[in-house]
């Protein structure tokens, strides 16, 4: 029987004592379960990184997609496979994968699968951070460093919490006048942009969900190619509205003036100055003035 360990943020949206319980319960048909809990930001990095050393088979991530990262920022290049049981708001990568959403149904959903081989993915790396889903620089940043210093708010409204903070940072928290990003992707001189508010990067699409609507900033990004980028150099209210549009629409904002988009690339840098806030999959991670993003091919096994 192959070991699991079942890594639960007890903060998470969707997660109670009853639910661990119950998916505990049925997890344990299946494999030599072990539970653990998250005391704080950064906790399922360190379990993780142990279970894999300690020989466990499986790692599954009970929570939203902040716990998935850290799991999968502990299991990178070792044999241990991630699993998912989502349990947060968006859970945008379990959903770019077709796992199910509620998280009594993933469980059954991963029974279903669990003799099946895990698959290799290729992550993106921000410093020494690794991302499932995406990386920004900037903007979305600084939306996400608000949210995380309201987490019960965050936990009683849910995605309407997010739309409401990135309306208030947009227009009286996050400088909109002056640009301070630079962005390049190779040494040819056609390779780079300065003047830039904002750069996202993302692993995959979605870049994240409305409820059940997909907001594609990078629509072509996938998992078995390299990193795709979206940067901005204007954040004017109308230059903002289209983009937003498009993204949750036809995603072909690529072509818009004020967009760089550049597919399928291993490398980017983005410098600032003065520093501007960075967020992976939705954890804000600091002030960077220079950050390196690269793509890791296949070093994370994931049961999907």
């Amino acid at each position: 029987m192959r070991r699991l360990l079942l890594v639960s943020n007890t903060n998470a949206h969707r997660v109670t004592a009853y639910g661990r319980d119950v998916i505990a319960r049925a997890l344990a048909a299946e494999f030599k379960l072990d539970e653990v809990q998250t005391a704080r930001p950064g906790d399922a990095i360190d379990l993780a990184r142990e279970a894999a050393l300690d020989g466990i088979d499986v790692v599954a991530a009970l929570g939203g997609d902040g716990t998935v990262n850290e799991v999968a920022n502990g299991l990178v290049g070792s044999d241990a496979a991630l699993a998912i049981v989502p349990a947060g708001m968006a859970n945008v990568f379990a959903r770019s994968l077709g796992i199910p959403a509620d998280p009594v149904e993933a469980t059954g959903w991963l029974l279903e699968h669990a003799r099946d081989a895990p698959r290799q993915v290729s992550l993106g790396r921000a410093g020494d951070r690794y991302f499932l889903v995406s990386c920004g620089v900037g903007f979305d940043a600084a939306i996400v460093r608000e949210v995380e210093r309201r987490q019960l708010l965050k936990r009683r409204a849910g995605d309407w919490f997010f739309v409401w903070t990135g309306l208030r940072v947009f227009f009286r928290g996050y400088d909109r006048r002056r640009p301070h990003l630079s962005l390049s992707w190779g040494p040819a001189e056609d390779e780079h942009r300065d003047g830039l508010f904002l750069a996202i990067v993302q692993n995959t699409s979605p870049y994240t969900f409305l409820r059940s609507r997909a907001l594609r900033l990078c629509p072509d990004a996938e998992l078995e190619a390299g990193l795709d980028c979206m940067a901005l150099d204007s954040l004017k209210t109308r230059v903002a509205l289209r983009v937003v549009g498009s993204a949750f629409r036809s995603g072909r904002h690529e072509r818009f003036r004020h967009v760089t988009y550049v597919p399928d690339r291993r490398r980017f840098e983005v410098s600032s100055q003065p520093p501007l806030p960075v967020q992976v999959d939705g954890e804000y991670i600091g002030e960077h003035e220079l950050l390196v993003i690269e793509s890791a091919p296949s070093v994370l096994n994931v049961l999907y």
